[in-house]
């Protein structure tokens, strides 16, 4: 394992599992752990990629409730930031299939190819 994996800049755009110090309930995080993409990271902490947030349609134009069939679920894709003070500890899959992507500064993808 190269010594690239142990800095933040070769997370982003890979799967971590993150471990947090407490419930971000009002996100709809309702668990200290789990598995994030990171988006990207700065001083204030590092954004991670929302499991999805479910917003059910439930009242028409009129404000009046809407019979359950007529509901309407919209996955919304977000991105949240989980400040540094509220992470435990991050696990990263270097090299596992599924869970490290290209990152924004692989070293495959600096300077010129030649494809000859």
């Amino acid at each position: 394992m190269s010594s690239k994996y142990y800095t933040m800049e070769f997370i982003v755009n890979d799967i971590v599992f993150v471990i947090f110090n407490e419930k971000l309930s009002p996100l709809g995080i309702n668990d200290i752990e789990g598995y994030y993409k990171v988006m990207g990271h700065d001083h204030i902490g590092i954004w991670l990629k929302h499991p999805g947030i479910l917003k059910v349609k439930t009242l028409d134009k009129k404000g009046k409730p809407l019979p359950e069939s007529q509901r309407k679920e919209e996955l919304i894709d977000g991105v949240f930031l989980a400040t540094w003070g509220n992470i435990k500890t991050i696990m990263h899959f270097p090299d596992r299939e599924g869970f490290d992507f290209p990152g924004l500064l692989d070293a495959s993808k600096i300077g010129f190819k030649n494809t000859k």
